[in-house]
């Protein structure tokens, strides 16, 4: 896969992808990435690539005409992505689906944003990372590559992470723990150290219930229950309500 960033910030991004699954992703030529910088297609001797907004003069949009000889000369099979507060909410569905594109193309927004025309000149996927604002778009370009590069064959070590992880399932993860076995008065729990995988396991899913139950329970309906596991839930309200 490709992965290219149209950014003003290139040799920060360069830098902050020569560590962990990305950088062994390149290594291993599992992807190849590419940083652009944006200024190199604004005009000398300023290369300005933003101006102020028509009807008002707070903050500042990338350029429409800067924009589209970048974009022009993108790859033709290039799928073009930027992050909108506008845009889909981008998940691990978005990230497993742009997987299988063989050349993504990250578009990082700075400032107040993009002139509104380049989305009737190109066909731009937008995605929305959630309900807050940044500075500029590149962390939202790198979050949503890493999120889509750990879908890509040969990239995890564990092919049963791809689908284990929070979120996925439908359930946050269950506490975990590592040496030492106690520490500041805080002991690992017995039952991890028993040997006894059903308990451990039965463990497990009551700390999953427990934490999604009071965290995040909007994922709960994520999760095909059955009258076990209700029973479950009971009797963590009922426990932790005494």
């Amino acid at each position: 896969m490709d992965i290219s960033f149209l950014t003003l910030y290139k040799d920060e991004l360069d830098g902050f992808f020569r560590r962990g699954v990305i950088h062994r992703a390149i290594e291993s030529g599992i992807i190849n990435l590419n940083t652009i910088q944006l200024r190199d297609y604004a005009d000398p001797p300023h290369y300005k690539v933003d101006d102020y907004p028509f009807s008002n003069r707070k903050g500042m949009l990338l350029r429409y005409d800067v924009l589209k000889k970048a974009l022009s000369a993108a790859p033709s099979n290039a799928t073009l992505i930027i992050s909108d507060p506008k845009g889909a909410p981008f998940n691990h569905q978005v990230a497993k689906q742009l997987s299988q594109q063989s050349h993504l193309y990250f578009i990082s927004p700075a400032y107040e944003g993009v002139d509104a025309r380049i989305f009737n000149a190109f066909s731009i996927a937008s995605y929305s990372m959630g309900d807050f604002i940044v500075p500029n778009g590149d962390s939202a370009a790198v979050m949503m590559a890493e999120a889509v590069v750990r879908y890509l064959p040969g990239v995890l070590g564990c092919s049963e992470c791809l689908e284990d992880d929070s979120i996925l399932s439908g359930l946050l993860e269950a506490p975990q723990y590592s040496s030492p076995r106690s520490i500041d008065q805080m002991p690992v729990p017995d039952v991890l150290l028993s040997g006894h995988h059903q308990e451990i396991d039965r463990w497990k899913l009551i700390q999953s219930l427990r934490q999604t139950l009071y965290r995040r329970p909007d994922l709960i309906n994520r999760f095909p229950f059955d009258q076990t596991l209700v029973k479950m839930i009971d009797q963590i309200i009922m426990e932790d309500i005494q």
